[in-house]
């Protein structure tokens, strides 16, 4: 396999920031330092390094939703940060940056919330799903609760689904149906950096209060805010069954 998902699969990090640690040079096997992301490895023959440390056996994957309350961010890596997804997991899991202890394993949050929205988040170390799960060209999906200063109006109900312009491009939403009139639930597949915010200030709306209640096949239900539970072998089964037969768009 590759150097990268070698290291993501042993839970050092994202796959992507493991090709990162790669080309700056953070990674050697059997004593040489490897930069080529298409270096191969066998992690039970050749003898892998991160920064100096062994890099161990891929430990077994572990798959833990979190009901995320506003005001947690989902990195580890901000200094500033008060109050992280992390303070919340069981001492068992770890973010993907820290050394673990015996009996404690590296974990990652698939996809983002920012600050100041709160819902379903999964924390796994398992990077092929991650991967699966947080790219938009296989196009899965994540529903929305979505609270706004004032009542939809129905034009811009039709434009939601057309599409509107932000920064990037056009975002749009695939599905949305109203709760009250102010209140709607709003499926959306790619997921851009606070997408669902801007499509609404673009049409001069403000997102009072937004909820992930629904990531793929994973749902929030009656989950309390601030608690989190592992997944069952079955709902591990079914998101792999739904997450690797998807192809890719």
């Amino acid at each position: 396999m590759r150097i990268a998902r070698a290291l993501a699969l042993a839970g050092i990090d994202s796959r992507r920031k493991c090709e990162i640690h790669v080309r700056n040079g953070a990674v050697t096997v059997n004593d040489e330092v490897v930069q080529d992301l298409g270096r191969q490895v066998d992690p039970e023959q050749d003898v892998i390094l991160f920064r100096g440390r062994p890099v161990e056996a891929a430990p077994a994957h572990v798959y833990y939703i979190l009901h995320k309350p506003v005001g947690y961010i989902t990195t580890a890596f901000d200094p500033h940060a008060k109050k992280t997804v992390y303070d919340l997991l069981p001492k068992t899991l770890i973010a993907g940056s820290r050394q673990p202890k015996a009996s404690r394993t590296r974990v990652f949050p698939v996809g983002r919330l920012d600050k100041d929205s709160s819902g379903l988040i999964l924390m796994t170390n398992d990077g092929d799903l991650a991967n699966r799960m947080a790219h938009p060209r296989f196009q899965i999906g994540k529903w929305y609760e979505v609270r706004l200063d004032r009542t939809l109006d129905p034009r811009d109900g039709h434009k939601l689904l057309s599409g509107v312009k932000i920064k990037e491009g056009t975002a749009r939403a695939q599905k949305f149906y109203k709760l009250s009139r102010r209140v709607l639930r709003l499926l959306i597949h790619e997921g851009k950096k606070r997408e669902i915010r801007r499509m609404f200030e673009a049409l001069s709306y403000e997102v009072v209060e937004l909820k992930r209640i629904a990531f793929g096949p994973l749902i929030l239900g009656t989950l309390p805010s601030g608690t989190g539970r592992f997944l069952t072998r079955s709902e591990v089964l079914h998101l792999k069954e739904l997450i690797f037969k998807k192809p890719a768009s």
